[in-house]
Parts: C-alpha cells; sequence; structure tokens
C-alpha cells in the first residue's frame, strides 16, 4: 500500500478539535502506542532508510515494513503492514533469531478519525503534539489539510525518531546554556 503524510506541529489540540467537531467528525479514544524500530548490526535498513518497526495492537502485535519512493510534498512511502498474533515481546524475540535488534523505541498517546479519505492521527509524545494527515493519494492529504485549515508548506516530513533526535539536541544545548549561565 501506498503511504502519503504530512505532519504538523501544534503547540496543542484543542483548535484542531474544535474543527473537527465543527465538520462533525468525533475522534477515536486515547491508545498508548509503544513502537520498535529494529534493524541488523551495522544499520542496513537506515542506510537504505527503510523502516522495520513492531507496535503493539489491539489483538497482537503489528509488523510493519516502510520503503522510501521518489517524494512530492509529502513524505511518500510503500508501507506493507501484518498481524503477529504474538506479544511485541515473542516478536522482538523471533526477529532477533534472525538478527534484528531495537535501534529506537518510542511510546506516544494516540487518537484517529476519518476525513474523507484521509486518517487523521493526533499524536502526543514527550517533544509535542502532533497532527498527522494520510492518505493513498496526495489529493486526498491536500483536501484534508485544507478541511483542518492546516497550512501545507508547514508540513513535515520527518520520522519521529527524526523529530525525536532534534528535540533532544535543542533540550541538551539549553541544559548547557542555563548551566553556563549559572
Amino acid at each position: 500500500m501506498l503511504e502519503m503524510e504530512l505532519k504538523f506541529k501544534l503547540e496543542n489540540f484543542s483548535n484542531i478539535e474544535k474543527r473537527l467537531d465543527e465538520l462533525g467528525i468525533s475522534i477515536g479514544d486515547p491508545v498508548e502506542e509503544k513502537n520498535l524500530i529494529l534493524d541488523l548490526m551495522g544499520g542496513p535498513l537506515r542506510e537504505r532508510d527503510v523502516l522495520l518497526r513492531l507496535r503493539n495492537a489491539e489483538n497482537g502485535t503489528l509488523l510493519t515494513v516502510k520503503k522510501p519512493l521518489p517524494a512530492t510534498a509529502l513524505k511518500v512511502r510503500l508501507e506493507k503492514e501484518a498481524i503477529l498474533d504474538c506479544s511485541m515481546k515473542d516478536a522482538l524475540e523471533l526477529l532477533s533469531l534472525l538478527g534484528y535488534g531495537v535501534v529506537y523505541r518510542y511510546d506516544k498517546i494516540r487518537r484517529e478519525c476519518s476525513l474523507g479519505e484521509a486518517q487523521i492521527c493526533l499524536d502526543e509524545l514527550w517533544f509535542g503534539c502532533f497532527v498527522e494527515v494520510e492518505a493513498h493519494s496526495e489529493d486526498d492529504v491536500m483536501n484534508a489539510v485544507e478541511k483542518l485549515g492546516l497550512i501545507p508548506e508547514e508540513g513535515i516530513r520527518f520520522s519521529y525518531a527524526a523529530l525525536e533526535k532534534d528535540a533532544e539536541q535543542q533540550r541538551d544545548s539549553e541544559s548547557k546554556s542555563g548551566a553556563a549561565r549559572e
């Protein structure tokens, strides 16, 4: 399946929640997601910008592989997913037998809804609130972005891993500059 998406960093979700309510769309309940990104020794998947992820799911563990495709104004990836009928711990043990290990982990609180053909995700992570607009076509993403009152040029194409790394660097530099002032 082709995945096209844009993320938007927000101060909070109040304006988006209000806009979705005005559109008559109700947002799903919060779900705590645990995500593990895996790779082989030496990082051959990362070198090819391929993502291998395990995520907790209601009925097992979601295994996802994402591979980049030539991009437009959006982040575009080929995405394949399968539900494994086992715990995340068991799935990780299986993949570790093949040489895969966890190279990054992140947790988020996600609420979801649909807007036209797009999936809207309100993601809360320690480093910010994000709205992710995802669909199978650029037009569907852009239509949803417009209906939400978001500005496409402010969309982010980076992964949460890259965004968290930036947030950690900013936090570290702020703490160093704060310590230097003392």
